[in-house]
């Protein structure tokens, strides 16, 4: 196992890279110094062998430095979405929990979801429609994708503020993937969330809503072809009286609309502060 160790000198902090091996006879770890690194404000990857330049651990404690700048911040992301991506294909739920969990000690999960699980699922997706990828593979990697979905969500604490989601999708809009991530993500900034993607009947939507009387309903749109029959549905919800909101990768970032709220692609938090302004 390689890691970076912090050593304070006279109230300022150095870095070494290390290395750490098991001494069999003593029966115990021993750490070896690799390299030293010089002030930690000062450390970038270029300070780092090769051979250890994409190791994920070297690259978490890297981008945790105040100092780490943009470039360097970009190549930790790409490298992650990377191993998010083969992992994912590979059908490996251990390791992407374990790529997670490390993203998850340096970041919020909103930034995991945003800047990680989404492009890697867009790749994914691309990969499928260029006929580089089969459909079997895409099921796979989909199928892991909701597993290690579930796994954040089961360690997630959450805090009630007494507002409900309902999230639904049109006819013909199969995904579902965006909307757990959203399911989580609120779930986590205290609303109570009821998920009836994907694709859901209208008439089944219409009647949860009359019956569970959200404090707001979100439609999530993917596909461009699905927008009209995503638009019946909020003219349809319209008459329940709550706040609807229509939103996801197949829209503009803002639209006028007839009594409903349309926004494009937005952050998880972007999401969470519209929401919260609709609701209150």
């Amino acid at each position: 196992m390689v890691f970076i160790r912090t050593k304070i000198v006279k109230g300022v902090p150095y870095s070494y890279l290390v290395k750490s091996n098991w001494n069999s006879k003593r029966k115990m770890p021993e750490q070896e110094i690799i390299k030293y690194l010089g002030k930690s404000a000062n450390v970038s990857v270029n300070d780092i062998p090769d051979e250890y330049k994409n190791n994920q651990t070297i690259l978490a404690h890297l981008s945790s430095n105040q100092e780490f700048n943009v470039i360097e911040r970009g190549k930790f992301l790409k490298e992650t979405r990377k191993d998010i991506l083969k992992n994912l294909l590979d059908a490996d739920l251990e390791k992407c929990n374990s790529i997670c969990k490390t993203f998850l000690k340096l970041f919020q999960i909103d930034y995991f979801f945003d800047e990680i699980l989404r492009p890697v699922m867009y790749d994914i997706g691309n990969l499928w429609s260029n006929n580089k990828l089969d459909v079997g593979s895409e099921h796979v990697a989909t199928n892991t994708a909701m597993r290690l979905i579930s796994n954040i969500s089961a360690n997630l604490k959450t805090r009630s503020n007494g507002k409900t989601v309902l999230i639904c999708t049109p006819d013909g809009e199969y995904h579902m993937i965006p909307c757990m991530m959203i399911e989580i993500y609120l779930g986590g900034k205290g609303f109570k969330v009821i998920n009836l993607s994907p694709s859901a009947p209208t008439k089944s939507i219409i009647e949860q809503a009359y019956e569970s009387k959200p404090d707001l309903i979100l439609i999530s749109i993917t596909l461009e072809h699905n927008i009209k029959s995503g638009k019946r549905l909020a003219l349809n919800l319209q008459k329940s009286k709550i706040p609807v909101l229509v939103g996801g990768q197949a829209l503009p970032k803002t639209a006028n609309a007839d009594g409903y709220k349309i926004m494009g692609t937005l952050t998880m938090q972007e999401l969470s502060q519209t929401i919260r302004r609709m609701v209150k």
